[in-house]
């Protein structure tokens, strides 16, 4: 697994999601010949888990290239990000805050 495909903070959690795949491909083979499909089921379950939640890491990873890159050409165009980021930054602010009222 190309574990770059993941951003560097991201990449510990992508390792251990791996892992937890390749065990539970192990044990898959065992439980399926000894005819016990219940823990079969369990442990493709728990593969599938591991696959989405890489998904959303590389989707992250993805999100995070388009804002740097998005970042780099508004600077280019004079605009100073800083404040692009502070406006966003209060946007999330304010909408959790909206979100969190609804609960």
């Amino acid at each position: 697994m190309n574990i770059n495909l993941f951003k560097p903070e991201d990449q510990p959690s992508a390792q251990k999601e791996i892992d937890c795949i390749i065990d539970c491909s192990m044990m898959l083979e065992v439980h399926i010949e000894k005819g016990d499909f219940t823990k079969a089921l369990d442990l493709t379950l728990d593969m599938s888990k591991s696959i989405v939640a890489l998904r959303k890491l590389i989707k992250a990873k993805e999100i995070n290239s388009q804002m740097d890159s998005i970042a780099a050409k508004l600077a280019s165009l004079g605009i100073d990000i800083s404040i692009v980021f502070k406006h966003l930054d209060t946007k999330k602010l304010n909408d959790s805050a909206k979100s969190s009222a609804y609960k």
